[in-house]
C-alpha cells in the first residue's frame, strides 16, 4: 500500500464493461479515516456487446451497410429500392459527382441518373463504378483513377465520398428508424470490411478515408475496426444452429421470400427431415468442439474470391491464406445473358436499343439479377421500344429462329431451364477449378462455406453440392449476400473472434 501511495497509481481492472458502464466515477483513497486522495474518473467504454455498431461492406460491384442501435439486439440491414421495385440488401458501388467535385448521387440512382444525362452534361460530371481494386493496385494515396467520361480524380476523393454517403445515410436511416433517434457518428464502432488480401497501405489508406468522411477523427480512430470480408462471413455462418448453417432451398415455392424469410437453416447436402433450429440471439459464435477446424470461405460476389480459416483454441478465427487471383462470379453470368440478347435481336436491333434506351437495359439486368436465383425456366418482359425497333426490322417473332432456348411469348422472352444454366457454365468452371485445387492443397479442410449475392442461386449451389458435397459439407447461409454485413456487425460486437484483432480488458486509472 506504502508503495501504490508513493506513485499514486490505483488502477482497476473492468472485466466485460458495456457502453452502459461509461460515466464519471470518484476514485477516493482513506487511511486512518481521513480522505488521503479523491480523483474523479471518466470511463468511456468504446466497444463491446453493447456498443452502437454500423458495419459498412464496400464492395467491387455492390455496397450497403447494416446497424446495430439496440444493446444485443437484432442487426438492421438498409434495403435498398430507389423507386426502381427494388428490395435489396446492396446497391452498385458507383458514385456521381458535378464538375466542382461535390457528391451529387451514389448507387442505382447515381447510374440511372449519368445514363439519363445529355452527352454534354455528361461530360462535365464525374462517375465512377468498378473501382475499389485500386486500393490494391497502387501505394499511393493520392493517384488517380478514370471516370466513365476519361475524367480523373483522386483514389483518395472518391472513396472518401463513397464512405461519406454511405456515412451521412446511415445516419439518417437509423434517424427514421423505430428504434432509433439522434445519433452522432462518434456514438458508434465503425467496422469497414476490406478484402482479404489487405495489405498495411490497404488499411492506412482505408483509415484516412474514414477519416475524412468524417466516420471518426484523429483523436476517434480506435473506434473504426478493419475487417477482413472472409472473417465476417465466416463469423456469422458459424452464429447460426451448430446443425447447419446453411439453407438450400429446393423447391420453387421458396423462391418467392425476400433473403433470410427461410425459417430455418440446413446444409446444402443435409439429409431431408433435418431438425430446424431457429438461431439464438446470444447463442455463443463460436463452439469449442470447433476448435482446429478449418473452412474454406468462397465470396461469390461479382468477382469469385477463396479464402481459408481455421478456428483457433477459444473461438478466434485465424486466416491461413487466400487466393488472391480474381475469378469469374455473377458480372460473367450477367454478360453471357446480355451476349444472349445480342444474339436475339441482332441486325443492329440490340445495338440501338442499348444506344438509346440505357435505362430499359439496366432495368432489365436488373430483373435477371432475380430470375438467375432460380433452376427453372424463366421468362423475362420485353420492353415496348426494344418491340419497337426489332419490329422496324422485321416480325419479331421471325429473331428467335435462328437461337436456341428461347421463345417469344406475347410480349415476353422464354428462356428455358437449359439455356439459363449455360449463362452459369464458365463462372462454374472456374469456381469448381480453383476449389479442388485449393482442397487439393489442403487435406484439414472440411466445410466449403459459400456467400455473396451469387450464392442466392440454386443452380451454383446444387453444382457445388453435387461436385463436393459426398466429401465436404457444403453450406451457405439465409440470404448469403447478407452474411459480410452481419458477421461485420457480429466483429464490431465481438473483437475477440479474430485472432490478429485480439484486445485486452478496459483500463482506467486513478492518479493523484
Amino acid at each position: 500500500m506504502k508503495e501504490k501511495l508513493k506513485s499514486g497509481d490505483f488502477s482497476l481492472i473492468l472485466k466485460n464493461p458495456s457502453r452502459g458502464d461509461t460515466g464519471t466515477y470518484s476514485c477516493t483513497v482513506y487511511g486512518g479515516g481521513d480522505i488521503l486522495t479523491n480523483k474523479q474518473v471518466l470511463l468511456d467504454v468504446k466497444a463491446g456487446a453493447d456498443s452502437f455498431i454500423i458495419a459498412i461492406d464496400f464492395g467491387s460491384g455492390y455496397s450497403g451497410y447494416a446497424f446495430n442501435v439496440k444493446p444485443r439486439g437484432e442487426t438492421q440491414i438498409k434495403r435498398w429500392s430507389n423507386g426502381l421495385g427494388l428490395d435489396t440488401p446492396k446497391t452498385p458501388t458507383c458514385i456521381l459527382l458535378d464538375e466542382h467535385n461535390r457528391f451529387l448521387k451514389f448507387g442505382h440512382e447515381a447510374k440511372t441518373a449519368f445514363i439519363n444525362m445529355r452527352r454534354e452534361e455528361a461530360e462535365k460530371q464525374y462517375f465512377f463504378e468498378d473501382f475499389k481494386w485500386w486500393i490494391l493496385l497502387t501505394y499511393l494515396q493520392w493517384r488517380e483513377i478514370t471516370a466513365a467520361n476519361r475524367k480523373r480524380m483522386t483514389t483518395l476523393k472518391v472513396f472518401t465520398e463513397v464512405l461519406r454517403f454511405l456515412k451521412d445515410d446511415a445516419l439518417k436511416t437509423i434517424r427514421d428508424h423505430p428504434a432509433g433517434g439522434e445519433f452522432a457518428a462518434s456514438d458508434f464502432t465503425w467496422v469497414l470490411t476490406v478484402p482479404d488480401v489487405l495489405k498495411d497501405f490497404t488499411k492506412h489508406f482505408m483509415t484516412e478515408a474514414a477519416t475524412q468522411a468524417g466516420l471518426v477523427t484523429e483523436e476517434t480512430k480506435e473506434k473504426l475496426m478493419l475487417v477482413l470480408e472472409s472473417e465476417a462471413a465466416l463469423t456469422w455462418c458459424l452464429k447460426l444452429p451448430s446443425d447447419g448453417s446453411v439453407t438450400q432451398n429446393h423447391s420453387r415455392d421458396s423462391q418467392d421470400q425476400s433473403p433470410g424469410a427461410a425459417d430455418a437453416d440446413r446444409s446444402c447436402n443435409d439429409p431431408a427431415g433435418s431438425q430446424e433450429v431457429e438461431p439464438e440471439e446470444t447463442r455463443v459464435l463460436l463452439e469449442t468442439r470447433r476448435d482446429g477446424k478449418r473452412y474454406l470461405v468462397v465470396d461469390c460476389g461479382d468477382r469469385s474470391h477463396f479464402t481459408v480459416h481455421e478456428v483457433l483454441e477459444g473461438g478466434a478465427l485465424k486466416k491461413l491464406n487466400e487466393d488472391p487471383g480474381e475469378y469469374l462470379g455473377g458480372r460473367a453470368v450477367d454478360i453471357k445473358f446480355k451476349n444472349f440478347l445480342e444474339k436475339i435481336f441482332s441486325d443492329g436491333v440490340w445495338d440501338d436499343y442499348e444506344q438509346n434506351f440505357p435505362n430499359e437495359v439496366q432495368k432489365m439486368m436488373d430483373d435477371f439479377t432475380r430470375l438467375k436465383q432460380v433452376d427453372e425456366d424463366v421468362q423475362i418482359s420485353c420492353p415496348g421500344n426494344l418491340v419497337m425497333l426489332a419490329q422496324n426490322k422485321k416480325e419479331i417473332k421471325t429473331f428467335f429462329d435462328s437461337v436456341d432456348g428461347a421463345s417469344w411469348d406475347d410480349g415476353v422472352i422464354r428462356i428455358s431451364r437449359q439455356k439459363l444454366r449455360s449463362f452459369f457454365d464458365a463462372s462454374l468452371q472456374e469456381i469448381t477449378e480453383n476449389l479442388r485445387a485449393i482442397l487439393d492443397q489442403d487435406p484439414s479442410i472440411g466445410d466449403i462455406v459459400l456467400v455473396g449475392g451469387l450464392a442466392e442461386s440454386q443452380i451454383l449451389r446444387q453444382h457445388i453440392t453435387d461436385q463436393f458435397g459426398r466429401r465436404y459439407k457444403v453450406l451457405c447461409p439465409p440470404g448469403p449476400q447478407e452474411a459480410i454485413l452481419k458477421g461485420a456487425v457480429e466483429l464490431g460486437r465481438n473483437p475477440k473472434l479474430v485472432a490478429s484483432q485480439k484486445k485486452g480488458p478496459v483500463w482506467f486509472k486513478c492518479f493523484s
